[in-house]
């Protein structure tokens, strides 16, 4: 998977939106672990965490995100994606975002079959965070 313009973009924008809500520690392609198997998601939402950049850097995170963003490329399957979720909420990352840039849509998903669309220009709601942005702001 080669990363697209589209894709790049949406991580700094999101990332940006998260700056919001300083409950939240933002990290974009952070190596996270589950049952030995490292994933890459596009964004990782934390509890705040402060960074002491003397201390040793993690490689691989095994404390895993309260949410995960996944963003679709062109040389993308979006079920290939969709695929990782059920992964990601066994493991216990509580919230998974899909977004699609061509559609300028966000699923957000609270469980591996429960998702809500939510489209430009309108309101993204995430009830496991309890966040709102503007989708104007991300897809701006």
């Amino acid at each position: 998977m080669s990363p697209s313009k589209f894709h790049s973009y949406l991580q700094i924008a999101i990332g940006t939106a998260f700056a919001a809500f300083p409950q939240f520690s933002i990290f974009s392609n952070l190596t996270i672990a589950i049952g030995g198997v490292d994933y890459i998601p596009d964004v990782c939402v934390y509890p705040h965490q402060a960074m002491n950049f003397f201390a040793p850097d993690d490689v691989r995170m095994t404390d895993l995100p309260l949410m995960a963003v996944e963003i679709v490329s062109p040389t993308q399957i979006i079920q290939e994606i969709i695929e990782k979720f059920p992964i990601y909420f066994t493991a216990g990352i509580r919230s998974c975002w899909l977004v699609i840039p061509a559609a300028q849509t966000i699923s957000v998903y609270t469980a591996p079959t429960l998702g809500q669309v939510f489209t430009a220009p309108g309101e993204l709601h995430d009830p496991v965070l309890d966040i709102r942005i503007p989708l104007a702001q991300i897809f701006a």
